[in-house]
């Protein structure tokens, strides 16, 4: 698949360097570029990832990964998936933190994923969060916490 990629990547910077004139640094930048998008493309790691010296761009050349399982398996009833190391858990924010130094941003944007659409706790922890709150009457208009009288 490298090699394949590579090809495609060599016809389109050949295809487009002789349509205009590139300075050596610019076409280098260009062949990046583009070995990175049509990596990004295919689930493959980047270039700056596969060269070590090519790793100057650093977080502007981050890829989307592809998700190791389907995405309607990742929040499930009783668990949600880490798409990092593949553990079931019912809240990921802390594992993320823990042990993979992620924050949630960083990783939804790291597998391209829609926070609203994906969450971060399973749905009978969000469940029970919810009728806890409504309990406690949260969310309602015109509350106040009334002040304890001792």
């Amino acid at each position: 698949m490298a090699t394949e990629v590579l090809k495609l990547t060599a016809q389109i910077v050949i295809s487009h360097a002789s349509m205009s004139e590139l300075t050596p640094k610019e076409l280098v930048e260009e062949i990046k570029d583009i070995y990175n998008l049509l990596s990004s493309l295919e689930g493959e790691i980047s270039l700056a990832e596969a060269l070590p010296g090519a790793a100057e761009k650093g977080k502007e050349a981050a890829v989307v990964k592809k998700p190791s399982i389907p995405l309607d398996e990742i929040v499930k009833e009783k668990y949600v998936v880490c798409l990092e190391c593949g553990k079931k858990m019912r809240t990921l924010k802390a594992h993320l933190r823990k042990a993979h130094k992620l924050v949630p941003a960083e990783y939804y944007r790291q597998y391209g994923l829609d926070p609203k659409k994906f969450p971060l706790v399973c749905k009978e922890y969000s469940e029970q969060r919810r009728k806890l709150a409504k309990e406690k009457g949260l969310g309602e208009r015109g509350f106040r916490r009334k002040a304890k009288t001792a």
